[in-house]
């Protein structure tokens, strides 16, 4: 296949409009502040100039395309923040290739970590031109790109397939070499092919790559926190955790960095990476979550303790009572920009509009409170998973919550990433409410152009168990429906 073949061209659409004509599928005549439509039904008439700057794509209308590109052929254009461009060349590489590099590079990397993370990527900057001289990490970045565009166009599964295989095997062969073991090339060329395997998969090999990473980032010496692939190791990790149970892979908080003393300020936290993702260059949003991840790793490892046959209920009841607590003080603790976010903070009137990343970072906030709202019902499912009491007034906030989040949550623009543990958390609550699992079944169901991760298999698990809860009257556990069907659920939390 020549370069490009395969990969059609996008059918051009109009991003024009206010956003209430446009979510309501009708035609705006765009005058401004307030359309003609809007004026007539006394509707609230949103403009947002910078959600339609964020990329935006549906499968069903179009397909992804390769741009014309005026490099040679073989090579990869990529830029940095100050505007600079440089050019990757693949000398060595099948021209057939190059078409699922640029793929990975231009979409998959802003999507693997962060939605929308496309200025100051590391994968992009600093992983892409590694893959020149790694086989395995040049193939496992072709994996990633053809498994997700497989998903829209099936004529790409067979080249996932075979470039995953030669990942496979140049990454045995890298691992004979104690040097090339503890190169970033390695470590990124396994952490690519556990997402492949979360993103394109149906196996649980996921963990099995997972497992291996860890065992790379022990024999490099252990993680760093200041390290994008460290970094990007515990979100895949924690994230897991949540439905392998037993707490991540790596002990302790390793993603939290020793707290700094003697500072003018006293004794305080040290922040995430520098301007990564670039729309939170002060890292406030990924402390906020990497605290969060530390409830998720003592949820998961008392969730495996909870299910054991001889689990102490006295000791479960406890130990959970100890993480509510804790999680409620330091919710409590956080900015009120965070906690008391309005689901409607898209909607409301401003002196001036956000730019783009300042709605980047107020998204991220969103995506922070499904995530504590989700926390929240695990940790109550660890308690009761069978609704032998009634449902507590925190569980139904907590599902009303994340429901009006996602409710508000503008489609295709990837962010419904940052929603997918949330959304699975009220499907595993809810009993019996018909219109509430259509509206998950909707939300969950992935539209496979605009995010690398998808929630196929956490659906699945969800309509068995609502099936059977329909059919027999009585509340299910899902982690038991999970072992019984064999499967292996996995949400990038």
């Amino acid at each position: 296949m020549a370069p490009g073949m395969g990969i059609k061209a996008p059918v051009a659409r109009t991003r024009t409009g206010c956003l209430t004509c446009r979510k309501r599928k009708v035609k705006c005549d765009e005058l401004k502040p307030n359309c003609g439509k809007c004026q007539r039904l006394q509707r609230p008439c949103v403009w947002s100039e910078d959600l339609q700057a964020l990329p935006h794509s549906h499968a069903r209308s179009h397909q992804y395309s390769l741009p014309p590109s005026s490099t040679r052929p073989g090579s990869v254009s990529l830029s940095r923040p100050s505007g600079q461009s440089f050019v990757v060349e693949f000398p060595n590489v099948n021209r057939a290739t190059i078409p699922y590099i640029h793929h990975f590079v231009t979409f998959c990397c802003r999507f693997l970590a962060y939605p929308n993370d496309s200025e100051g990527n590391p994968f992009q900057e600093e992983l892409v031109p590694l893959a020149v001289q790694s086989p395995a990490l040049l193939h496992s970045m072709a994996a990633v790109a053809a498994g997700h565009l497989a998903r829209s166009q099936r004529q790409h599964q067979l080249t996932a397939t075979r470039h995953y295989s030669m990942a496979l095997r140049g990454l045995t062969t890298t691992l004979s070499n104690p040097v090339a073991a503890k190169s970033d090339a390695t470590l990124g060329a396994c952490l690519l092919l556990c997402v492949y395997e979360i993103s394109h998969s149906e196996s649980g090999l996921w963990l099995q790559h997972l497992q291996g990473a860890r065992d790379l980032i022990l024999y490099r010496g252990g993680p760093r926190t200041t390290d994008y692939l460290s970094r990007f190791f515990s979100l895949l990790d924690v994230s897991g955790s949540l439905f392998a149970g037993g707490g991540p892979l790596l002990k302790g908080n390793y993603w939290l960095e020793d707290n700094v003393a003697n500072t003018p300020e006293g004794s305080k936290q040290k922040s995430a990476i520098p301007n990564w993702p670039a729309y939170d260059p002060d890292g406030e949003n990924e402390n906020h979550f990497h605290t969060l991840m530390t409830f998720m790793a003592r949820m998961s490892r008392l969730s495996s303790e909870s299910m054991a046959k001889d689990a102490d209920p006295a000791y479960v009841q406890a130990t959970a009572a100890s993480i509510r607590d804790d999680l409620n003080r330091w919710w409590q603790s956080c900015p009120p920009a965070l906690r008391d976010q309005p689901t409607d903070w898209r909607r409301q009137i401003r002196p001036r509009k956000l730019t783009v990343p300042e709605t980047l970072q107020e998204e991220g906030m969103s995506s922070i409170r499904s995530c504590l709202f989700g926390c929240i019902i695990y940790l109550n499912h660890i308690l009761d998973p069978v609704c032998r009491e009634p449902r507590k007034p925190e569980v139904t906030e907590a599902i009303v919550e994340i429901l009006d989040i996602a409710k508000e949550t503008p489609e295709g623009y990837g962010l419904e990433m940052g929603l997918y543990f949330g959304l699975f958390m009220a499907g595993i609550a809810v009993f019996n409410e018909t219109e509430t699992e259509d509206l998950l079944r909707r939300k969950l169901k992935a539209d496979t152009s605009v995010s690398i991760y998808h929630a196929d298999r956490a659906l699945e698990l969800l309509e068995v168990l609502w099936g059977r809860q329909h059919r027999y009257g009585v509340k299910y556990d899902w982690r038991q429906v999970q072992t019984q069907m064999g499967i292996q659920v996995y949400i990038f939390a």
